[in-house]
């Protein structure tokens, strides 16, 4: 696998964060644990190939404080046969808001463009495939203090 970070301040009060991870996590043995046969090279169950990011935020001098940011993940399996798929996805994340040292006040929107997409899987035989869903496009107000 392989996987770089880049952060960046190029003048005061913003930031810029880059990230990309990938991997190539495969099955190397074509009988596992659970007596599956003709698994070897199959993708290991919950691994995304690639992983991405990429924010950008900026705190004003009076206290505003803005933050876009873009989460990527590449297509991965929820089992050994690699027949329960989770194509690629991105999630696009904003967060405004005021803050001091102490305190902070923000309205924060999560998967802005509502993606659908799974978070785990399982194939149940006879009841068929069951799955979980990933959180849909989210909207609320955050407070935090320090004390």
């Amino acid at each position: 696998g392989l996987e770089i970070e880049l952060r960046a301040n190029p003048f005061k009060g913003f930031e810029a964060v880059a990230g990309f991870g990938y991997i190539d996590a495969t099955f190397n043995e074509s009988l596992d644990s659970a007596g599956d046969e003709g698994i070897e090279g199959n993708d290991l169950p919950y691994v995304p190939d690639y992983t991405y990011n990429l924010a950008l935020q900026y705190r004003f001098p009076v206290g505003i404080f803005a933050r876009a940011e873009l989460q990527g993940f590449g297509t991965t399996s929820f089992n050994h046969e690699n027949d329960i798929p989770q194509g690629a996805y991105a999630l696009f994340n904003a967060r405004i808001g005021y803050e001091r040292e102490d305190y902070g006040i923000y309205l924060y929107a999560n998967n802005i463009f509502d993606t659908e997409y799974l978070t785990t899987a399982f194939d149940f035989g006879f009841l068929g495939e069951i799955a979980s869903f990933g959180a849909p496009a989210t909207y609320g107000l955050q407070v935090r203090t320090k004390f």
